[in-house]
Parts: structure tokens; C-alpha cells; sequence
């Protein structure tokens, strides 16, 4: 089966970097594949979760933002923030997802208000990514 490099990258680390056989990303104007030979392409992504598969298995990466760099043999993702699946605390999630419910429900000062309302985009996606992983067939 024919596969491409995958490099996700976020400031903190290499999030990811294999062989993979498909990608979907959330783009700007909605979701994204990409298979081998793909043309070049540079987009925009949206706070959402990554899907590849790799030898057959999809995986999934919570990302914030930033930008997917499309080359025949090769995709790069430069996110503001990338997790696997995998290594994410979903207790945690819940945690952060339901302390931004409480600060957007107090309404105080406008930046509070954006900042609850980013802390809860991303512990939402990040609860997703882990929701998908455990409702994959097991095999």
C-alpha cells in the first residue's frame, strides 16, 4: 500500500512523524483528505481532530489550530497545539471543559469571556479525540 510522511508539529514537540496511508484534517472550509501523491496544497486548519491510518488502524490528534503543508510524498501540520488521542487525560478534559462552562456562565469581563470560551473549544476537541478512540472496534 502506497503512504506518505506525516509530520505534526506543535512549539512544544514533534507530535507525530511515520509512514501513513490517509489523512483527514479540519480545514478552514471544512474537513480535508489526503492520500499519496496528493498535489501541493497549503491550508488553513480549524481547532478539531486530526484522523490517519497507519498499517491499516486510524488514529486520531487533538489539534488547535494552524497550518497543513500538502507535498506528493510528504503532509506537514504545524498546529498551535497537537495531542494524540492516546495521551490525553479525559478526566482532566472534563475538568477544564467544565470550568470554562462555569466562567462563560458568570459572564465577567469580555477577555475572561474569550479565554473560557478557547479553554472550552479545546478540552471539547480534546474529550472528542478521546471519545473516537474508545468507540473504535477493537481488533
Amino acid at each position: 500500500m502506497k503512504t506518505f510522511l506525516l509530520e505534526i508539529v506543535s512549539p512544544e514537540r514533534v507530535t507525530f512523524r511515520n509512514q501513513v496511508e490517509f489523512l483527514a484534517a479540519p480545514a478552514y472550509e471544512g474537513e480535508l483528505g489526503v492520500l499519496p501523491g496528493h498535489a501541493h496544497l497549503l491550508t488553513q486548519l480549524v481547532s478539531g481532530v486530526i484522523h490517519f491510518k497507519k498499517d491499516g488502524r486510524t488514529e486520531y490528534v487533538a489539534i488547535s489550530g494552524g497550518f497543513l503543508e500538502v507535498h506528493p510524498d510528504r503532509v506537514a501540520v504545524f498546529a498551535e497545539t497537537a495531542e494524540l488521542a492516546e495521551e490525553i487525560d479525559a478526566e482532566r478534559a472534563r475538568q477544564s471543559a467544565e470550568k470554562a462552562k462555569s466562567a462563560l456562565a458568570l459572564g465577567s469581563r469580555t477577555a475572561d469571556l474569550e479565554t473560557a470560551q478557547v479553554a472550552l473549544r479545546r478540552a471539547l476537541i480534546r474529550l472528542r479525540a478521546v471519545e473516537r478512540i474508545q468507540r473504535k472496534p477493537r481488533g
